[in-house]
């Protein structure tokens, strides 16, 4: 089952099934923005093999220029219980799928980046680093319960907590992993 509540933070064991329904959700988005994209990619701890995370798919969506996202039929996304998020982040828009639109259940993000472009190396290289290095995915799980234990209702600083160890993690993909 995927989806949280507005601030929730709920770390579940992996499921290979997330797997496949990142693969569904990416047929659905092909379908709906497909002539607008370069790539799909599934990222987050869901993308991670064998540790635990927030039940909520994290997309990475790979666009030529940001302003694609312009073109995007939003009325259609809609249709599919998929909203834009006012979240303002430079070099990236971001989208949401709510299962529960009064509770605010989120069950994807979806993160819009230009394609090959800093945001799209960050997330790619990370989540390619910690499948290559299943002992550092382990201290990132072990870092991710500490936090949702300390923050089970507040998203912000659960995230906020643990970049420091996200960007120790990114600087060294960048060096093993980039060929930029």
């Amino acid at each position: 089952m995927l989806g949280l509540n507005k601030d929730e933070v709920t770390l579940l064991p992996h499921e290979p099934k997330w797997k496949m329904l990142f693969e569904q959700e990416k047929k659905l988005l092909q379908s709906l923005i497909g002539k607008h994209i370069v790539d799909i990619q599934h990222i987050g701890s869901t993308a991670i093999a064998n540790i635990a995370a927030k039940p909520m798919l994290d997309v990475l969506i790979g666009v030529e220029k940001l302003e694609d996202v312009k073109k995007f039929d939003k009325y259609q996304l809609k249709d599919a219980a998929i909203y834009q998020l006012r979240a303002e982040v430079e070099g990236k828009v971001v989208f949401a799928k709510f299962a529960d639109l009064e509770a605010l259940t989120k069950t994807h993000v979806y993160h819009i980046v230009e394609y090959g472009g800093d945001w799209w190396l960050q997330h790619t290289l990370f989540r390619d680093y910690l499948n290559k290095y299943p002992e550092t995915a382990v201290e990132y799980e072990r870092l991710k319960k500490e936090l949702a234990t300390k923050y089970p209702t507040n998203e912000r600083s659960y995230a906020d907590a643990k970049k420091e160890f996200v960007d120790v993690i990114h600087q060294k993909a960048m060096k093993e992993l980039s060929v930029k």
